[in-house]
């Protein structure tokens, strides 16, 4: 994400200029007629949360990815991947850190320590439910007491490369959300899902 910064000498500049003005400040700028709807609503609903994971991925918002994410989230591992820590899973921790280095195109590397070029751009071209949500088994150790679904997933990582270089993700996952309650602004409660968990399957 690209960030502007303003110097301490330009906004104490900007602050004193309102202050000798009175305080006030009009904009002549024209209203925007069709201003562009927030990509990333508030979670209130299971569909919104994985439309926001989505757009987040899309976007390489790596804010709004953590913003999806519960504090106890885990990514489960295929049994036999070669990437799996010893544990076979990541925690939020583990998954935040590998997918900020992701999004900012920091380069990887393959299994025999080689350097591998960075993410350049993300298409997440394929977030399809198979099946109803439905309680987690009760005796699964990383996912009691949330709802899973199975997806199919496809995702295409365009690599910093001179020449077109890709590498496509075409799996099936599961999916982990959970509710919790919250504080709304103006007063009351309200509940937002968070993502509580994956499991990639093959």
């Amino acid at each position: 994400m690209r960030r502007s910064t303003t110097g301490p000498f330009c906004l104490s500049a900007s602050i004193a200029l309102l202050v000798l003005i009175g305080g006030c400040f009009h904009s002549n700028d024209p209203v925007d007629p069709d201003p562009q709807p927030d990509a990333y609503p508030f979670a209130d609903t299971v569909e919104q949360l994985m439309t926001n994971f989505k757009n987040a991925y899309d976007e390489m918002d790596i804010d709004e990815y953590d913003n999806a994410l519960h504090e106890e989230f885990h990514f489960v591992f295929a049994d036999g991947s070669y990437v799996a820590p010893p544990s076979g899973f990541f925690t939020r921790e583990q998954d935040l850190e590998s997918t900020t280095n992701m999004f900012a195109g920091e380069q990887g590397a393959d299994p025999d320590g080689l350097p591998k070029p960075g993410v350049r751009d993300i298409v997440f071209t394929e977030l399809t439910r198979l099946s109803e949500w439905e309680e987690a088994e009760i005796n699964d150790a990383l996912f009691a007491g949330s709802m899973r679904a199975l997806f199919d997933v496809r995702v295409v990582f365009y690599l910093d490369t001179d020449s077109v270089n890709t590498i496509t993700i075409d799996c099936q996952q599961l999916f982990y959300v959970k509710s919790e309650t919250e504080e709304a602004e103006g007063g009351g409660t309200r509940q937002r899902f968070f993502l509580f968990g994956q499991q990639d399957l093959d």
